[in-house]
């Protein structure tokens, strides 16, 4: 198995555990704790999770330009009719569940079979304002990860300030050695 895609899938699986257990921790706050003011820079949990799925949803949709064949690029979850760059919002929690499973599923999905030659292609697309962008695709999906990671760990700090015992960001958590 060669480096990259065997890279990826390790931070696709990481993404999908790290979220599965964020999830579980907030689903277990009172009422209306996710959507209360945080003091963070988009205000609340609600909003961070929010912001991440439009994200992760919008940068999906670029890769699809370099894999316009790929079954899970094209599932119609990424296509909301009528939106180009748009905002999600799932303000009921267990629609966002649903969602942020379904989302990394796409992404495990897209990374088990994308074709690995591509990685190294230039992935040129315009950002939420318009700005021509180009980057290779190896270092586009690299900061995917780290845009989620990131995230993450600013609802990991809100948890920490509401004494919420937890530990959903451990990467080495599902680390696996590659069979021969």
């Amino acid at each position: 198995m060669d480096y990259e895609r065997r890279h990826f899938e390790y931070l696709a699986r990481y993404n999908r555990a790290a979220n599965e257990a964020m999830v579980a921790h907030l689903a277990a706050l009172e009422p209306g704790a996710i959507g209360s003011p945080r003091g963070s820079f988009f205000g609340s949990i609600q909003g961070i999770l929010d912001h991440l799925i439009t994200c992760d949803i919008n940068w999906l949709r670029r890769f699809r330009e370099l894999y316009p064949d790929s079954e899970p690029l094209c599932r119609p979850r990424l296509s909301p009719p009528g939106c180009a760059w748009t905002n999600f919002s799932f303000p009921d929690f267990d629609e966002f569940r649903r969602e942020r499973a379904a989302v990394d599923a796409i992404i495990v999905d897209w990374i088990a079979g994308a074709e690995v030659s591509r990685f190294g292609d230039a992935l040129s697309y315009a950002d939420s304002h318009g700005n021509p962008m180009r980057y290779l695709l190896c270092e586009a999906v690299d900061h995917f990860f780290n845009h989620q990671t990131h995230h993450r760990g600013q609802v990991s700090q809100i948890l920490d300030e509401l004494g919420v015992k937890h530990d959903y960001s451990n990467l080495i958590g599902v680390a696996q050695i590659p069979e021969d």
